[in-house]
């Protein structure tokens, strides 16, 4: 659980920084709607929360049916290739996007002196796929493998406790109260000036004789 926390985080932060680069106006015109975006999302989805699933199995699978795991050893394997096999697959994605690659591709002719450079590319990314394929079927082959083993007696499920006593926080902080009115603010100080410049501003208001000469 703490190795697939670990890799969930790290394909966090590269596929948050992607994330970044999205919601950011100016830099999205220049990869937007390319295979940078199917990258970030890989990453974040497929990546940071899928890992975290196959870790979660690997915990309720022996409460489930009885069936401890057979091998930690090859479940940390498992966790490890699919953060690789995700990494070698989003990488190079990042890249062919920024190089121009649209996100949907019927066909590619490589041979072409302006696509060629992304040809390597995206072998790479492929071979990451079949490293994505293979943890896939190695999680398969654990769970199945620990379901033929005896069954014993599984203890409760445990939960993390504090180290020390936690204090009481303030109704106020406690609430939803607070952060609906914080959000409310948040929105009216974003998007209230701007709304308010479009109704007040001068150069908006079209002239009743420039709309009979357009007619």
């Amino acid at each position: 659980m703490v190795l697939a926390a670990g890799l969930s985080l790290v394909m966090l932060g590269f596929g948050g920084a992607g994330g970044l680069i999205n919601m950011s106006y100016t830099l999205d015109s220049t990869i937007h709607n390319t295979q940078w975006v199917t990258a970030h999302f890989h990453l974040i989805f497929a990546g940071t929360v899928g890992i975290m699933y196959f870790a979660i199995a690997y915990e309720l699978w022996p409460h489930l049916t009885g069936h401890p795991l057979r091998s930690a050893r090859l479940a940390r394997t498992q966790l490890w290739l699919w953060f690789v096999g995700m990494i070698v697959v989003t990488f190079p994605w990042h890249a062919v996007g920024l190089m121009g690659q649209p996100r949907r591709m019927a066909y590619y002719d490589w041979s072409d002196p302006a696509l060629a450079a992304q040809g390597p590319l995206v072998s790479w990314s492929a071979v990451g796929g079949f490293i994505v394929l293979l943890s896939a079927a190695l999680l398969i082959v654990i769970l199945l493998r620990s379901q033929g083993g005896e069954k014993v007696e599984i203890g409760a499920l445990r939960y993390s406790r504090a180290l020390d006593d936690a204090s009481p926080l303030p109704r106020a902080l406690n609430s939803l109260g607070v952060w609906f009115g914080l959000m409310i603010a948040l929105t009216v100080v974003n998007y209230g000036y701007p709304i308010a410049q479009s109704f007040f501003l001068q150069h908006n208001k079209v002239p009743a004789q420039t709309v009979l000469i357009g007619r």
